[in-house]
């Protein structure tokens, strides 16, 4: 938990821009190009923002509630599985086309920033690191870095959405998107093992 390599992987898998790509496509397919990329760097301010504050004051209210890492692991856990679960569900019944908005007023927030940059099981791996971090400011520092890292391949890939769909053809991004909703739902089996062995449930690797 505390190899930055993993940090890497979690966060490319919650956080990345392959879940990103398509849905903000999606959204912002009636909005001018110039609005699109001005609407994803003001998105992705407010989610480096929201990163932040849960890493460095997010992480203080959960040392206040006595929340501790096997919790994390397995609310984590589950709320991954939940949406690896909701991803193959989506991959395999397309939801109803809905009238996109023409304008990116009020769309930065909601749904850009939420749910579509900072995901539920995004901000439980942020609250996760922190709390395995503690007083190791190197390790904290090092997943803010990745973190921010993450923030701007988002930005990137919102910014020129239309030009990588239109380079990158969607049954090869789908076929991206049911790997990471395979190793999504890996990870949150893996992450409830391992909070059952902190809890003492299950014995653990020495």
């Amino acid at each position: 938990m505390n190899d930055l390599s993993f940090v890497l992987i979690i966060f490319f898998v919650t956080l990345g821009p392959i879940k990103v790509i398509p849905a903000y496509a999606q959204l912002t397919r009636e909005i001018s190009a110039g609005d699109r990329r001005a609407l994803a760097i003001k998105a992705t301010l407010l989610a480096t923002a929201v990163g932040f504050l849960i890493l460095f004051l997010g992480d203080k209210l959960r040392a206040n509630w006595q929340i501790g890492s096997a919790d994390l692991l397995m609310t984590g856990g589950i709320l991954l599985l939940i949406g690896a679960l909701d991803a193959i569900k989506n991959a395999e019944h397309r939801p109803d086309a809905q009238e996109p908005p023409q304008s990116t007023k009020g769309l930065a927030l909601s749904p850009v920033t939420f749910p579509i940059i900072i995901t539920p099981y995004g901000i439980v791996a942020l609250l996760l690191f922190a709390a395995v971090a503690g007083d190791t400011q190197t390790f904290l520092i090092g997943v803010f870095g990745i973190f921010l890292g993450m923030m701007i391949a988002d930005c990137l890939a919102m910014s020129y959405a239309r030009q990588l769909l239109g380079f990158i053809r969607i049954g090869t991004l789908m076929a991206f998107g049911w790997l990471i909703a395979v190793l999504q739902a890996a990870l949150a089996i893996h992450a409830f093992m391992t909070g059952l062995q902190q809890y003492g449930v299950i014995p653990g690797a020495s």
